[in-house]
């Protein structure tokens, strides 16, 4: 659900530091700048904090360059060794070696890369004796190189030029052509002539396999001098634990400089602005004046055209589906929290996709060991939450199909105990016939319709909410539709007769709602156009369109069981090869049926994600809220012994 909101002022007088401090630990508030008149906004300088933030950050990325992964498990530590860490911890000093010596790398590295150009440049002519230098040095006379392909012929039909072949290259062949200055032109027109391609010399004094060598042992002894340097920044791993339980401590100093600096400032009083959940009030104004007594808090109702921050309160079992409602994104404040409205049929559809046991049960297990892996970051332990939701459908699914590793209990032999046991549990096997897999995939879309009832009750529930129940005439309507046609098909298909009472109303709730959609409109036109299209978007939308997409929960299911029985077949006509038979069997069914589960669980929670987005949030959901951001510590990398004093 979501949580009442409240704005609030603190109009106080004294140090507003240690109330800032209060506020920032409890991390219940959301501070906004004070807009009122005859205040002035008052601001202090953050360069040094913002320096400290820039450097640490600096020597993070130095920690993970040189192989350090950032920090899965949160640093425990308590006040008094974070005050120590941040005290010693010689950060200029460390950040200054490092920041140099990194500075060493790059100009390496850049002298490495010219070298890489030079070698590149010169390797046409590392068979070549010719030292560039002697015939640079020539007063008189100039020359180029050229290449041919070595398929290509020519005669020299120029008495001035002096061509002489000096050396292959790849499906080249290198010639030079020397020339008295003055016949410069000529010696152009004939490589054109003969598309002779000119090669860039420099004024080499060396042979060039002499300057090639020289090259590489100078790119070998940077090289070394990088590898040196890596090995002696590598040694900042044992500063690894300071520089995060720094990190963390600057961050937290630098919101709580940023929240001082919207605080409002008079000659006479201060004041704070800003927004707290109903819950929370009573803690609020208590640390107020326990520490400034005589301050004065105003609390009041959002007002409209307020960009109200939105903040879901959910109990541990809907929690996680806020992964999913995230994901789309928060809803305005006066609409409806869709995070348990979803919860069950999200699980559900779930384990309809993947619908096998015995993924369900790893699904579960692989939860609970990332669970208490990353038990100290919140936003991945609530997606894991999530899955083990998801995990456990999967597992009461698949037990009611007979999804167990695909058809694995109906190989194994019936005199064992637990597979009677499962076997009984079995209520519709989608792979045992066609009728039953007709039947699974009217489970599946009467699921769907079921759910497109749930979001136009909650349409009409907002709507009498927001307005009043005169004015939900549209909302009654199109629940009435989706339930009135549920009821002929359901007749007819069971009694084989058309119901006429339900289908009169029926078309009197299509007249009454081409009416409304006609209404909106002025031009004559324009009524008979979206009266019309009103009524077909119903029918091809709702009635159609959104039930028929629950079909894929039926595709996925099947192809799901249908992979599994493959991977089950596959090792059936492995198993008895001699001597490896049992190895490659063993192989064949753990890597199949793990690469089963990966690639069904994405297109599991992909789809049922899908069908919340386009067929169960268009019938109620308005988004656009504002996430609720609480002015508190910044605990990415450490966390608390135990709970300071407050």
């Amino acid at each position: 659900m979501i949580s009442k909101v409240k704005k609030f002022t603190i109009f106080f007088l004294g140090d507003e530091s240690k109330l800032l401090e209060r506020l920032q630990k409890f991390g219940m508030v959301e501070i906004e700048n004070i807009s009122f008149e005859g205040f002035e906004k008052k601001t202090l300088s953050k360069d040094e904090i913002e320096d400290k933030i820039r450097k640490l950050e600096f020597l993070k990325n130095i920690l993970i360059e040189s192989g350090e992964k950032e920090i899965n498990e949160k640093i425990i530590i308590d006040e008094k060794e974070e005050k120590e860490i941040v005290e010693n911890f010689p950060l200029e000093n460390i950040y200054k070696k490092h920041f140099q010596l990194y500075q060493e790398i790059e100009k390496r590295k850049k002298i490495i890369q010219r070298i890489e150009k030079l070698k590149e440049e010169i390797m046409p002519f590392l068979d070549t004796e010719i030292i560039f230098s002697e015939i640079f040095s020539l007063t008189s006379f100039s020359f180029f190189v050229f290449s041919l392909s070595q398929k290509t012929k020519f005669e020299n039909t120029f008495e001035d030029l002096y061509i002489t072949k000096i050396g292959e290259f790849q499906k080249d062949t290198l010639y030079i052509v020397l020339f008295r200055k003055d016949k410069r032109e000529v010696a152009e027109n004939f490589l054109k002539e003969i598309a002779g391609k000119i090669l860039y010399v420099r004024n080499w004094n060396k042979k060039i396999k002499d300057i090639f060598e020289k090259l590489e042992k100078v790119k070998e002894k940077n090289e070394k001098v990088i590898s040196e340097i890596k090995s002696e920044i590598s040694k900042i791993k044992i500063n690894r634990k300071e520089i995060f339980v720094c990190y963390d401590y600057y961050k937290s100093i630098y919101e709580f400089v940023i929240a001082k600096e919207k605080l409002g400032i008079s000659k006479f009083v201060k004041g704070i602005k800003g927004w707290i959940s109903e819950k929370n009030i009573d803690t609020l104004k208590e640390i107020v004046l326990q520490i400034l007594p005589e301050s004065h808090i105003v609390i009041e109702e959002p007002e409209e055209g307020d960009n109200v921050p939105i903040i879901l309160e959910n109990n541990r079992f809907i929690e996680p589906f806020e992964v999913v409602t995230d994901l789309y994104g928060r809803p305005v404040y006066k609409n409806i929290d869709p995070t348990g409205p979803l919860s069950i049929f999200f699980a559900i559809s779930f384990g309809f996709c993947l619908t096998d046991a015995g993924y369900g049960i790893l699904l579960v297990l692989i939860s609970l060991i990332l669970m208490k892996k990353f038990r100290f970051l919140p936003n991945f332990i609530k997606f894991l939450k999530l899955l083990l939701i998801c995990g456990i459908s999967t597992l009461i699914i698949g037990s009611l199909t007979g999804g167990w590793f695909g058809d694995i209990i109906y190989k194994l032999p019936e005199s064992i105990s637990f597979v009677k046991y499962l076997k009984k549990l079995v209520l519709l096997n989608p792979l045992e016939s066609g009728n039953k897999s007709i039947l699974f995939l009217s489970i599946a879309l009467a699921f769907g319709y079921i759910q497109i009832i749930w979001g136009l009750i909650l349409n009409l529930y907002n709507q009498i909410r927001r307005y009043s129940l005169k004015y939900c005439g549209e909302a009654i309507t199109l629940l009435l539709i989706q339930i009135l046609v549920g009821i002929i098909v359901i007749g007819f298909l069971k009694m084989k007769i058309l119901m006429k009472v339900p289908l009169y109303i029926l078309l009197l709730c299509f007249i009454y709602l081409m009416y409304e959609k006609a209404k909106t409109q002025k031009e004559f036109m324009l009524k008979g156009f979206w009266a019309v299209y009103g009524a077909y978007s119903v029918i091809a939308g709702n009635l159609l369109g959104d039930v028929l997409s629950y079909s894929r929960l039926f595709g996925l299911g099947l192809t799901t069981s249908v992979l599994g029985l493959v991977i089950n077949q596959m090792v059936s006509m492995v198993k008895n090869i001699p001597f490896v038979g049992i190895f490659i069997s063993a192989l064949i069914f753990i890597v199949g049926h793990f690469g089963n589960l990966v690639i069904n669980l994405l297109g599991s929670y992909v789809h049922t994600s899908r069908l919340q987005y386009l067929e169960f949030f268009t019938k109620f959901f308005e988004g656009g809220g504002r996430v609720f951001t609480p002015f508190k510590e910044v605990r990415n990398y450490t966390i608390f012994k135990t709970n300071r004093e407050n």
